[in-house]
């Protein structure tokens, strides 16, 4: 997974997942770990098996690829909003000019971003909370409480 993780998540902190992606990415991981750790014999049938998701869990011991893209998403975050660059700011603050399609709207990564920093507790407005630099990565790390 050294190799392979940064390959998959290359610019995961700018995507905004769907639940689909999200499905994809969980079998996609699972299959690799499968694959590195291998079948396993088991004790009372004497026959080779494949490993269980709760025992590749526990060989693994990292958190799983889901995570690992919502942390870099909130860094990212972070770093686009304390961000000199005027291009990035005006992305991050500005509508786009025109009307959404018809039907149900399209996930947006601020969304996101908003969704993640109020399932750690960070509340709504993330934008307050990113300019404080520590602050946010303390908090993304552990949560806000």
């Amino acid at each position: 997974m050294t190799l392979l993780g940064p390959v998959v998540t290359y610019g995961a902190e700018t995507w905004p997942l769907r639940k689909e992606d999200e499905r994809k990415l969980i079998v996609w991981e699972r299959k690799v770990l499968r694959k590195i750790y291998g079948p396993m014999k088991d004790s009372s049938s004497n026959k080779w098996r494949i490993r269980t998701n709760d025992e590749l869990g526990l060989l693994f011991q990292k958190p799983n690829i889901l995570d690992t893209i919502t942390s870099r998403r909130l860094k990212w975050a972070g770093h686009a909003w304390r961000s000199q660059n005027l291009l990035i700011r005006i992305v991050l603050e500005k509508d786009p000019v025109g009307k959404r399609p018809l039907g149900r709207p399209r996930m947006r990564w601020e969304d996101l971003v908003k969704k993640d920093v109020s399932a750690l507790g960070g509340g709504s407005d993330w934008k307050e909370r990113a300019s404080d630099r520590d602050g946010w990565r303390e908090g993304c790390l552990t949560g806000w409480s």
